[in-house]
């Protein structure tokens, strides 16, 4: 059995390539990665460990996975065939405005013009794909001209139809081309990416990789180890000089400085088929224009390497935004096991990749703190409940969990929020058209603990304040009673007034204002206001969690049992 262990970033993403390549092998149950036959895999916590016989049909898995991951092939049928039914409804009118908003949304174009204009554009763009596709151009060999398209559609029909064929009766040859020419913009020029290579891509790698893997029967350096694993006999000859080199500060030039001047360094032929699998571990995704790639290194175990590399490819392929990294850290925070918690949130690293450009990748350092990742250990249960909440602006939605986390991680997180997302419930409950929400008072009230917390226990260095969990929510169901009395007493209609009035008192910090409003309405109904604000009256960090405590008991009358059956 040879035994891998995590290391730096990228021999990690060659980990976590190499699983994913080899997928058949493994499963999740129950979130935990199980091995489908110990006999050829296992799993420790910071290592793989295999058999050779797992490189049977490596070449394969090895061609497909990258064939999958660069998508051309598959994403030019669909498109290819698009095009297709397009040129085929032009004889219908109903089809034109659909058509000038599909393809020419930017452009002048009258609608009954489209007949004319979509063939040109169609043939335009079936053109510029043949220039970026040598293969299939060479075997298409010819197409019609843009004076023929303009008086006969058909033409144009005929011969993207031709060139689905030849890619479908070829594919072997397409499979091969594609994957030579995705990884080579990644790894250089190593064995069947060589340029000189223009047939048997497949059987080269086989040959260079998987035979000799499997039989065990590669030459070793009589005197050097494996830099990597230190453990394992260096493969001779082996030449560290591709894509790698780009992203981990080695290349031809610079490499003389750092190996006794040779452009060849001693690397064992497992950390080198584990290295070359790195561009699995890899999530590409389309971004401004570009194809950049992204990987979360996590160093804590390979359990939790896969795990969060698979959110962040599920979170990338069901949303991508500019705050998709919150969102990913969102979920990988409610996703965490307890007890490994705060060790997964300070040791999470994201990596962006730009395969075009040489410069280093930009890494996304969360910088959690010992105390900032216990917090969100500790608020697990909370942040779930808000988990769903989100609120509108005009025809703009927002997720309040993600902007939370967002707070907390850049340390702005503060009561400001609180009062914004307690004004919009408000207006909510005012049937707004501008504003809309889905939070209740209990989760006002939740976040008002989150607050508290984060500010006691992050931002205040652990000190105790003279309030505690119990307090806030006995101001809460004080809220609640009040409420009840203005009901009772048929002045329902005055809470929402007082509630806009306690809300301003918040918004600004004005002690006094709050506890007049508060004074007078107690007053008003013969009740006794609660003895806990005395405590509000000298002290900053007491008088807001106080204040929205009872300001969320006013405004609703859900509690937590309420709350978690709906939910």
């Amino acid at each position: 059995m040879e035994r891998v262990y995590l290391g730096d970033w990228l021999f990690n993403a060659g980990i976590l390539g190499f699983l994913k390549i080899n997928r058949n092998f493994w499963d999740i149950q129950s979130g935990k990665l199980i091995s489908k036959d110990e006999d050829i895999l296992r799993f420790g916590d910071n290592y793989i460990e295999f058999d050779r016989k797992i490189f049977e049909g490596f070449s394969k898995r090895f061609f497909d996975y990258a064939f999958n991951q660069y998508g051309r092939y598959e994403n030019l049928l669909k498109l290819f065939e698009e095009y297709i039914e397009d040129l085929q409804k032009l004889d219908s009118e109903e089809n034109y405005k659909k058509f000038k908003n599909k393809y020419f949304r930017n452009k002048d174009i009258k609608v009954e013009n489209i007949p004319i204009f979509l063939s040109i554009e169609i043939f335009d763009r079936f053109k510029k794909i043949l220039q970026g596709f040598s293969l299939l151009k060479k075997k298409l060999n010819k197409i019609p001209s843009k004076n023929e398209v303009k008086k006969d559609s058909g033409l144009l029909i005929d011969s993207i139809k031709k060139a689905m064929d030849i890619m479908e009766n070829e594919k072997g040859e397409f499979w091969e081309s594609d994957v030579q020419i995705y990884l080579r913009r990644i790894y250089g020029q190593k064995s069947f990416l060589n340029k000189s290579m223009n047939k048997d891509r497949f059987k080269k790698f086989y040959r260079d990789f998987e035979e000799p893997l499997i039989s065990n029967s590669i030459k070793h350096d009589k005197i050097y180890k494996c830099i990597n694993c230190m453990e394992r006999q260096a493969k001779k000859d082996t030449i560290f000089d591709t894509g790698i080199s780009k992203f981990y500060g080695l290349n031809p030039d610079s490499i003389n400085f750092v190996w006794n001047f040779k452009t060849k360094l001693p690397l064992c032929e497992i950390c080198e088929i584990i290295y070359f699998s790195y561009f699995a571990g890899l999530t590409p995704v389309n971004k401004n224009g570009k194809i950049v790639f992204y990987y979360v290194n996590s160093d804590t175990s390979v359990e939790n390497l896969l795990k969060e590399n698979l959110l962040l490819e599920n979170k990338l392929t069901k949303d991508i935004s500019e705050n998709f990294i919150v969102d990913f850290f969102t979920e990988l925070i409610l996703m965490a096991e307890e007890e490994k918690a705060r060790y997964t949130l300070q040791n999470t690293v994201l990596i962006e990749l730009d395969l075009n450009n040489e410069t280093m990748p930009k890494i996304y350092s969360f910088n959690i703190s010992r105390e900032k990742a216990e917090f969100l250990r500790d608020s697990k249960d909370n942040l779930k409940n808000i988990s769903r909440t989100f609120y509108k602006i005009k025809s703009d939605s927002f997720s309040v969990l993600t902007e939370l986390i967002e707070k907390v991680l850049n340390n702005s997180l503060n009561y400001k929020f609180l009062n914004k997302i307690t004004k919009i419930y408000i207006q909510n409950s005012n049937n707004s058209q501008y504003y809309q929400t889905n939070i209740n008072t209990y989760q006002l009230q939740v976040i008002n603990l989150l607050i508290k917390d984060f500010l006691q226990k992050v931002i205040l260095g652990g000190n105790e304040m003279e309030i505690t969990k119990e307090d806030l929510w006995k101001v809460y169901f004080r809220g609640q009673d009040l409420a009840k009395k203005l009901k009772k007493s048929n002045a329902e209609n005055k809470i929402q007034s007082i509630s806009y009035k306690l809300l301003n008192a918040l918004r600004i910090g004005d002690t006094n204002q709050f506890m007049d409003v508060l004074i007078r309405t107690y007053m008003a109904y013969g009740e006794e206001i609660p003895s806990t604000f005395v405590k509000a009256i000298s002290d900053k960090n007491v008088f807001y969690p106080l204040g929205y405590s009872f300001l969320n008991g006013l405004l609703g009358k859900e509690n937590k049992e309420e709350v978690l059956n709906n939910g």
